[in-house]
């Protein structure tokens, strides 16, 4: 049975036999990701929720009800898993709603590199990196994606960035400059301070940050199936490779209301070149020109920051030869929320 088309009918049933007391209207769709298809529902007390059906095998869902769980625990915005287990389509997992909007400010956004940032928006950024540092000073047992019990697969830093860090060699420059990031971020290692595995959000970027939008206050840090063991800054190094620089800066300056010190940015920029040049990889095999292109201009200004030691912790944009082998697509329409000050909608994407 095809996971990513579910039978709603069969799911709600399995639903309320787990003690979930959904309405008369059952599941209706929501949104789709990458790794999940997710489908609205309410209780019959009027309690919105979500319901994931995974699109690919073993999903994490008990890491994520590990993660809410003690993000809870701590008083941290983050949805509830109720349940999360096996029906006749696979696997589904039940969560509640986060209210507001994702700082990406539509549901549908991927990022928000090129667009208007509001007010408001820079406010719940800022509120989201005083929360992230106190989600940071959680510890958790071992490097690496974790389990539902909290655990990690490798017993130092350096072993966990390994695998991020072997140099595949590629046919064209933009290839090329991927694997050249990630030696030269393998020579920096010595850089990172290794002070302990500590829980990371793992995907930490603007659509997985709800806020309401009348108040800028954070509401949500969601999709948790992505939470590991690591190094606080590559948190924010990711947060920092795809977003809007007024972010960013919103962002940091929560996180460190004293300015980050000399080591931390050296982590942030080694950090961000290893996720950068993953992601310049995966932009390239799925054809997406626009965000490839954008990647490698960042990926180009890091790496020769690093060569040059000269660290940054908000990533500049360097043309370079290698964006000439990226087909240009035509830039994204320009955001403005015309409501800045509008009541928290019902949107949410997973």
């Amino acid at each position: 049975m095809n996971q990513a088309t579910p039978p709603t009918l069969a799911l709600a049933d399995t639903i309320r036999a787990a003690g979930i007391p959904l309405d008369q209207d059952g599941l209706a769709p929501y949104a789709s990701g990458a790794d999940n298809e997710v489908l609205a529902a309410r209780t019959t007390d009027g309690h919105d929720l979500v319901v994931k059906v995974p699109r690919r095998q073993a999903p994490r869902y008990g890491t994520a009800a590990w993660t809410a769980a003690v993000l809870d625990a701590r008083g941290l915005p983050a949805p509830r898993v109720l349940w999360h287990g096996t029906w006749d389509g696979g696997a589904a997992c039940v969560e509640t709603r986060s209210p507001g909007l994702p700082l990406t400010g539509t549901p549908g956004r991927p990022d928000t590199d090129g667009t208007i940032i509001s007010d408001r928006a820079r406010q719940a950024a800022l509120h989201a990196g005083t929360l992230l540092r106190q989600v940071h000073a959680i510890t958790v047992g071992g490097y690496g994606r974790l389990t539902a019990d909290g655990t990690g697969p490798h017993p130092s830093l350096a072993a966990s960035l390994q695998p991020s860090l072997t140099a595949r060699p590629g046919g064209n420059p933009a290839r090329q400059l991927a694997a050249s990031a990630r030696q030269l971020v393998a020579g920096h290692l010595w850089r990172l301070r290794d002070c302990g595995p500590r829980l990371l959000l793992g995907d930490c970027a603007a659509r997985h940050v709800f806020h309401d939008p009348g108040t800028g206050h954070v509401t949500g840090f969601i999709d948790l199936e992505s939470a590991r063991g690591g190094d606080p800054m590559a948190d924010l190094a990711g947060f920092t490779a795809r977003e809007h620089p007024g972010l960013t800066r919103a962002l940091l300056e929560g996180y460190f209301p004293c300015g980050p010190t000399s080591d931390q940015v050296w982590a942030l920029m080694l950090h961000r070149a290893r996720i950068a040049a993953s992601l310049l990889l995966f932009h390239l095999a799925h054809g997406e020109h626009e965000p490839a292109s954008r990647i490698a201009a960042m990926l180009t200004a890091d790496t020769q920051a690093i060569r040059a030691e000269a660290p940054a912790a908000v990533p500049a944009r360097q043309a370079s030869p290698h964006q000439s082998h990226i087909s240009p697509q035509p830039q994204e329409a320009r955001f403005h929320d015309p409501h800045p000050d509008r009541r928290p909608g019902e949107a949410h994407r997973r």
